[in-house]
Order: structure tokens, then sequence, then C-alpha cells
């Protein structure tokens, strides 16, 4: 009589398909990852984005154009004397940069005021070919040519 009993308790402790089939359900055997991939790339995709926002940044910082142009930017006597000293550059860089061209803007900061620094350069045999550097104040009065040497204002 116990006997009974054991095995009827068993069955009902098993889902219905493994009580009849003796194979738990494949809704059971899914992993975590399986059940939850909608939510990972709803986390995900933010962050992936973040990653090639600051791959990007980080090329163009890392740039001979961007480096030539800030140091010219920050070496200038008319930026100097206008935005003030230090003159750093902002966080954000807009623009492109490839083996052979390069087209941007750099957002600098000075303790009195601020500008933006246009770059266009281009690449041949190995050496950059700058066709400007310019400095345009926020006020938006002023253009500065940074190639043409100390003050050159427009």
């Amino acid at each position: 009589m116990k006997e009974k009993n054991v095995t009827i308790q068993k069955e009902w402790s098993l889902s219905d398909n493994e009580a009849t089939t003796g194979i738990t359900s494949l809704s059971e055997k899914r992993s975590w990852v399986v059940r939850k991939w909608k939510w990972m790339i709803v986390c995900f995709m933010p962050v992936l984005i973040v990653g090639v926002f600051m791959i990007a940044m980080t090329a163009i910082k890392s740039s001979e154009p961007y480096k030539k142009a800030l140091s010219l930017a920050q070496s200038n006597p008319a930026v100097k004397s206008i935005l003030g000293q230090p003159i750093e550059a902002g966080w954000f860089v807009s623009g492109s940069i490839s083996e052979s061209d390069a087209g941007f803007e750099i957002a600098i900061k000075g303790n009195r005021s601020g500008g933006t620094v246009y770059v266009d350069a281009d690449k041949h045999a190995g050496h950059w070919r700058y066709k400007s550097i310019t400095v345009q104040l926020d006020d938006g009065g002023q253009s500065i040519d940074l190639l043409a040497g100390g003050n050159s204002m427009n």
C-alpha cells in the first residue's frame, strides 16, 4: 500500500511533460541569458554606443592634426590675450579624421572667454598639410588664422 502512495507523490512533483515523457520541458532548460536577451540588449546598447563614441574621440585627440592645432591655439599671442590663460580643450570634438583627411572642430576655453578651433588638413606622402587652422571666438566677431603667424585677425 505504501508503494502506491510514493509513486503518486513522485508524479505530482514532476511537470506534466516530464511525468508523461520523462523529459524536462525546453522552457525549464533555457538559461538565464536566453530568457533575458531583450533586457540585455536594452542595457548593453547604451554601453556599446558610448564605447564607440569614446574610441572615436580618442582617435581624433591622439592624432597629429589635433595636437598641432591645439598647440598653435595655446601658443598664439592673439588667442591668449583674448581668451585668457590657460587655454584648454573641451571634452567634445566634432568632425572626422581618416588616414588621408582631417576636418574637425575643437572647443577651447580660457579664463576670460571661449572659442572653437577649426582644422582642415590632408595627408600627402606621409606628412600632414594644413589647409587652414582658425580660431572662431564665441562672440562671433573675430576669426584668428593660426597658420598666418602671430596676430592675423579677420
